[in-house]
């Protein structure tokens, strides 16, 4: 592997001093869930990787929700640290489901918060009323909606089936719930061709959001991606981040969340050698039962890990990991690519469907992962010659709460 390329003449670490420990073989013990609940989503936006893989599926029924929900608590009682996640399709279109499973979650989880499942909704935040958004703050859910950034933005991808844009409906909620829920919510924000990705970043800021997510788009149409011009924009975004990050005395700067993860890692921690568990201790169900290795390969039969009430084929399971799902190191691109240790390879269903011609989404999201990278590193080299007890502002909140770090 070669050795990473230099910033501002500081190299970056190569393979042997970053490489993550093996992956451990055998069976995983499930602790995430992804449900399809909806089947289906209200928008027709421009880029919509689920609409370019995915078939048509019907909604879930309270039997499988509750066959779900049995495969992740066999014993009925959620455990400290599990987690389940709402965001393939437009989950909204299912809320009665969404108020089954908090009955779930509250009949079943005890009286202490912290044993309780972490829920995780993602949502195109067009049917988030009033009556919603005031069930999502009581929730104690995590709530995550889309918007790209300003209108001229947000409009041109974003839109209704019959073409209109959403931008005044979304933008509503989200600056309301920003307000009333400011440590359980965040932003997602595609990155198209044409986007630059501080006017997005700013006008999502300027809502009052704590925690931004920008990420570039996955699709077969090439006008869609982001090309050269548009990772030179972000590469300079990134940067200035990382700049404003260090000069400020009492960073007021929203958290922008792959990049905390990129210095998380770089510190040590959550290195693994797959990019997230997905097929291993999280797996997506269907609206049918049938199960995924994560939301984004619903429906696809070649994906296909098994069916509830059985659960998992771990013949199929095997063959994912060996596959589809197998680690950086068995990838021929991430052998030749200094940041693996530090990336933990694609993601899968972007390498799966998108990655296989050349200048395909899957090139694309490696340009933009490297400049995160390369801009966290430079800061954390900073940051521990000026100022290293900030550094722990960054530590997972799991490690935070260990450490009882303030």
């Amino acid at each position: 592997m070669t050795r990473a390329p230099s910033i501002r003449g500081r190299p970056l670490p190569n393979a042997e001093e970053t490489a993550p420990p093996p992956l451990r073989n055998g069976p995983w013990r499930l602790s995430a869930v992804a449900l399809d609940v909806a089947g289906a989503c209200n928008l027709s936006c421009r880029y919509c990787a689920e609409t370019a893989t995915q078939p048509r599926r019907e909604r879930m029924s309270a039997k499988t929700l509750n066959a779900a929900w049995r495969m992740l608590f066999p014993e009925g009682t959620p455990w400290r640290g599990s987690s389940i996640r709402l965001g393939s399709g437009e989950p909204l279109l299912a809320f009665d489901l969404l108020k089954r499973l908090a009955e779930l979650i509250a009949q079943n989880g005890g009286c202490a918060a912290e044993d309780r499942p972490a829920v995780f909704l993602t949502s195109n935040g067009t049917l988030a009323g009033k009556e919603v958004r005031d069930w999502l703050v009581t929730s104690g859910w995590h709530v995550k909606l889309s918007l790209d950034g300003p209108s001229f933005i947000h409009d041109r991808w974003r839109v209704t089936r019959s073409g209109k844009g959403t931008f005044s409906q979304v933008s509503a909620a989200v600056e309301e719930l920003a307000s009333r829920m400011p440590d359980r919510f965040s932003v997602t924000a595609v990155l198209c061709r044409g986007t630059d990705p501080k006017v997005a970043f700013q006008a999502i800021a300027d809502l009052g959001l704590r925690r931004i997510e920008l990420v570039p788009a996955a699709h077969r149409d090439e006008s869609i991606l982001p090309g050269r011009k548009e990772l030179k924009l972000y590469q300079r975004f990134v940067n200035d981040y990382a700049r404003q990050y260090r000069d400020a005395r009492e960073t007021k700067l929203p958290t922008l969340v792959r990049f905390e993860a990129c210095v998380q890692r770089i510190l040590g921690y959550n290195r693994c050698r797959v990019p997230c568990g997905a097929g291993r201790n999280f797996v997506g169900v269907g609206p049918g039962g049938d199960l995924y290795p994560c939301f984004r390969f619903v429906g696809i039969d070649t994906y296909r890990l098994g069916h509830l009430p059985d659960g998992l084929d771990s013949h199929a399971v095997s063959i994912f990991e060996q596959g589809a799902g197998r680690g950086y190191e068995q990838r021929t691109p991430c052998k030749r690519c200094w940041a693996a240790p530090l990336c933990g390879g694609p993601c899968f269903a972007v390498a799966e469907m998108f990655g296989k011609s050349p200048g395909a989404s899957l090139e694309v999201h490696c340009g933009y992962t490297r400049a995160t990278i390369k801009s966290a590193q430079w800061l954390v080299d900073q940051l521990r010659l000026r100022d290293p007890q900030s550094l722990l502002k960054f530590l997972p909140e799991a490690v935070k709460a260990q450490w009882a770090v303030e």
